[in-house]
């Protein structure tokens, strides 16, 4: 046998560094981490989005679990500040953008709202034991024993591990509060760079073999609405600053081998190809006559695939004074013999139906979104509005209700398309859902597939 039919041996082959599974090969691993200032930073107004843009520096790859750590400090007049337990400090970030160059890899508007959908597919142990100390997400559930004999439960509860405090009901830990009084005690959180951008959830970004800049761009919400949520003891709309000192990006740089694996890699693979997700949400103004009749709204998306899309009806003014925000997703009407509001739901493009009669039924809605999404950790009476009555305590959270603030507020309906190739006439919604008065908004998540090439150092972008 000639060299020239001899196998490649393993230190004739590069592995795939880009792929996020264990590498195959026995390589040297290490990590360089720095912490980064933002380079540009613009708190905002009471009614003025606030900016901040991180820039990376062109080496190694980066760890898609790389973090950026957030505080907020909210006005001396704002005693008791806690974050929307489905969001926790992803409350404030109202838009994130990965660019490299001049080109948009992932661009997600509302980011809140899809990564409050998200949390919700987060088990209860998670949330309790992980998610409540670094990101403030605590929507884990347990029984309410307000009476401490553990007899007879009173219903189910948001549990952060604190215990009932009689007609206080569940406080957030003291090392959680946000207080104006104590500034410098207020706490400070991290977002995973993988939560940001879908596009790190499957790869590696090989910045040592990118010739142009990379950038993080975050967009918060205005400092007097929607950064935190108070209490009864709090007036509303009070101003919530970002800490300066404290918003830093931890950048992780990944080097594997002890020589020149990794130039050999860039030199192997001049022309790279990524596929990936990004999401484009479309918000349209609604009322709760016009759902109530049935609307029909356009979601556009022609020319392009589309696997998922979710879609939510809200109070968009539910703000600082209730528990989960402007983010929740309100269900259909119920009373105790079963839906009071009508219900259906459908999806059309490429001129044909999803369904081929329309989902009426909410048990079959939630089924549905299980198939795109995962199961989500609510309850039935948080989902749907339905079930026994006082499922949901009728204890407080930080002051406010559960039972109302939480019953019927995590109505996810989400849908994963047969065909997802959409044609020129887009994807249409058809919508008919007897909710309760004020809500006024329809937000739609659209999933759609993304395509990158890194030629010699150049990215480009363009949808599948």
């Amino acid at each position: 046998m000639s060299d020239m039919d001899m196998p490649p041996t393993q230190a004739d082959t590069v592995p795939n560094f880009l792929m996020l599974k264990q590498i195959p090969v026995n390589y040297i691993q290490q990590v360089e981490t720095d912490l980064l200032e933002p380079v540009v930073f613009n708190q905002g107004a009471a009614s003025t989005d606030g900016f901040s843009r991180f820039v990376l520096q062109n080496k190694g790859f980066l760890s898609s679990h790389s973090k950026i750590f957030v505080s907020l400090k909210p006005t001396s007049n704002v005693t008791n500040g806690y974050l929307a337990p489905q969001l926790g400090i992803g409350q404030v970030i109202k838009k994130a953008v990965l660019k490299i160059g001049n080109k948009q890899i992932n661009e997600i508007d509302s980011w809140a709202g899809l990564y409050g959908v998200k949390s919700s597919l987060i088990t209860n142990e998670n949330n309790l034991e992980r998610e409540q100390y670094l990101t403030g997400r605590v929507i884990n559930h347990d029984f309410d024993y307000n009476d401490g004999s553990k007899a007879l439960a009173n219903g189910y509860s948001l549990d952060n591990g604190m215990a009932f405090n009689g007609a206080e009901g569940l406080s957030q830990p003291t090392w959680a509060v946000m207080s104006g009084a104590k500034p410098d005690e207020c706490p400070s959180y991290s977002i995973d760079l993988s939560d940001l951008f879908p596009f790190l959830k499957v790869h590696q970004l090989p910045l040592y073999m990118i010739n142009e800049p990379i950038a993080i761009e975050l967009t918060f919400q205005p400092t007097a609405s929607h950064r935190i949520q108070i209490d009864t003891g709090d007036t509303a709309a009070e101003e919530c600053e970002i800490v300066r000192d404290q918003l830093k990006f931890c950048a992780d740089y990944i080097f594997y081998g002890a020589t020149d694996e990794m130039d050999r890699f860039a030199q192997e693979n001049g022309d790279l190809s990524f596929s990936f997700v990004d999401y484009r949400v479309v918000e349209h103004s609604t009322t709760t006559a016009a759902l109530g009749e049935g609307l029909v709204r356009n979601l556009g998306m022609a020319n392009r695939v589309v696997p998922r899309i979710i879609v939510t009806t809200s109070k968009s003014g539910d703000s600082e004074a209730t528990i989960l925000g402007q983010y929740n997703a309100v269900a259909p009407n119920v009373n105790a013999s079963g839906v009071e509001g009508a219900f259906k739901y459908n999806v059309r493009y490429n001129d044909r139906f999803e369904f081929t009669s329309d989902v009426d039924n909410v048990a079959r809605m939630f089924s549905i979104f299980t198939d795109s999404e995962s199961v989500p950790f609510v309850t039935r009476d948080e989902y749907s509005d339905q079930g026994v009555a006082g499922q949901i305590t009728g204890e407080d959270y930080q002051g406010r209700a559960q039972n109302s603030n939480l019953q019927g507020k995590f109505f996810y309906m989400g849908t994963r398309l047969t065909n997802g190739r959409v044609g020129q006439r887009g994807i249409e919604l058809h919508l008919t859902s007897g909710v309760p008065a004020n809500v006024d908004l329809l937000r739609c998540y659209c999933e759609y597939v993304r395509v990158a090439r890194l030629v010699n150092g150049m990215m480009e972008v363009y949808n599948a």
